[in-house]
């Protein structure tokens, strides 16, 4: 056996077995592609999905390009972002007309500063690439409308305001459940710019993956009330606890174990007579204290305190052409439609269309109190230094050693 047959057989890609094996991500790569001509590239590229010989494929695979080397500008590269770096474009990539170059550029090839510069801005570029593809082809965007109005209506239907114009969760103003608000807040979709940088730092980096796309906020006055919404939303069935995704649920605003503990003795002491309501409820208030939960989005403020987590909804979307479609079957039976619209009707079987889609659907629940709120509003923890934050990880990530080579 040839040395070259051996190494062929049994020579490894460690940075591909990492991906593949070792759950690595395809965006923290550091070795660049190993393509080998035009035919590899188009090797790979039908592989991933797409086909070149397609114009509709070889179109969007250069608008892609383009949204990416324009995002790359807009959020890591100065002057665009004054926290980026300053690092230009390379003349062969902004030239560039095929997207197989692309592949070229981010291989192997020759060793020095220029081509090293040129493989690593190829390869930055083909990971937002990789991104924005997965955004493109998530199957629900399409349904995202029907989306939103069914998971909010179901929210809205128990939100009111009372004759003082106080808002409170609760299906009437003497409901028993009822908890008084501060605020009710539904998020707005989600931007393409910030889906983008989300996916960009998270290791998955697939648009499956991105659960606040619809979004509710809860702000009460306590850390009690804010653990009554989330009775409330058990009780009156708003959410189903067997469809809570667990590995999302966070709690850094009350210490349940020990709040467990002195409810316990506080109920008890109730039902023998021992407290009203209001006494209840003002040791229940003392029992509430913050918990001191890990933090794990590296993004978030020490001082963040909410409760947050993610729920998930059936949805059902009904195809708005089907009644129409299966009128013109049926009108198709009179014989008086024209031969070649009867033909083409005849070949059509309902079967191949279905009438409604049902599928569930991931939606986040942040409930948080006054004081955590106003925290996380104007103080330490504000919502742009957590998107500065994210900008800069995305930015390390996506660039790799173009940061470090700007920054020597």
């Amino acid at each position: 056996m040839t040395e070259h047959s051996v190494r062929q057989k049994y020579e490894f890609s460690w940075d591909d077995l990492d991906v593949i094996v070792g759950g690595k991500s395809a965006i923290d790569s550091t070795q660049g592609f190993s393509v080998r001509g035009r035919d590899e590239a188009d090797q790979y590229l039908r592989s991933y999905g797409g086909d070149l010989e397609n114009p509709i494929d070889r179109a969007v695979a250069m608008g892609n390009f383009q949204e990416s080397l324009s995002f790359i500008r807009r959020n890591f590269l100065k002057p665009d972002n004054p926290d980026g770096i300053r690092c230009e474009v390379p003349r062969k990539i902004t030239e560039l007309t095929d997207i197989r170059d692309l592949f070229l550029l981010a291989s192997q090839g020759p060793d020095g500063p220029q081509a090293s510069y040129l493989r690593s801005f190829a390869c930055s570029i083909l990971k937002v690439m990789h991104t924005v593809a997965h955004i493109d082809q998530d199957l629900r965007t399409p349904y995202f409308a029907d989306i939103q109005k069914q998971i909010l209506d179901r929210y809205y239907r128990a939100i009111h305001r009372d004759e003082d114009g106080r808002l409170f969760l609760g299906d009437r103003p003497d409901d028993p459940l009822r908890v008084d608000l501060e605020a009710f807040e539904t998020k707005p979709k989600k931007t393409r710019e910030s889906t983008l940088l989300k996916l960009l730092h998270k290791p998955e980096n697939v648009a499956e993956d991105i659960f606040d796309r619809v979004g509710i906020r809860f702000v009460t006055k306590t850390r009690l009330d804010a653990l009554r919404v989330v009775k409330f939303l058990k009780d009156r069935w708003l959410v189903t606890p067997s469809n809570i995704k667990p590995s999302r649920s966070r709690n850094t605003m009350v210490d349940i174990d020990d709040f467990r503990t002195q409810m316990q003795e506080v109920l008890a002491m109730s039902d023998r007579g021992e407290l009203d309501e209001s006494a209840a409820r003002e040791k229940l208030e003392g029992a509430a204290h913050p918990a001191s939960a890990p933090r794990d989005n590296r993004f978030s403020s020490e001082h963040y305190r909410a409760i947050q987590f993610t729920a998930r909804q059936v949805i059902r979307w009904v195809h708005p052409l089907y009644d129409d479609f299966r009128e013109l079957k049926r009108e198709s039976k009179s014989g008086n439609l024209p031969e070649n619209v009867q033909r083409l009707l005849d070949r059509m079987d309902l079967k191949f269309l279905q009438r409604e889609v049902k599928f569930f659907y991931p939606y986040e629940v942040q409930i948080m109190d006054h004081e955590g709120f106003e925290e996380s509003e104007r103080g330490r923890s504000a919502h742009s230094e957590y998107k500065r934050a994210q900008v800069q990880a995305a930015m390390r990530r996506v660039l790799g050693p173009l940061v470090d080579a700007s920054r020597s």
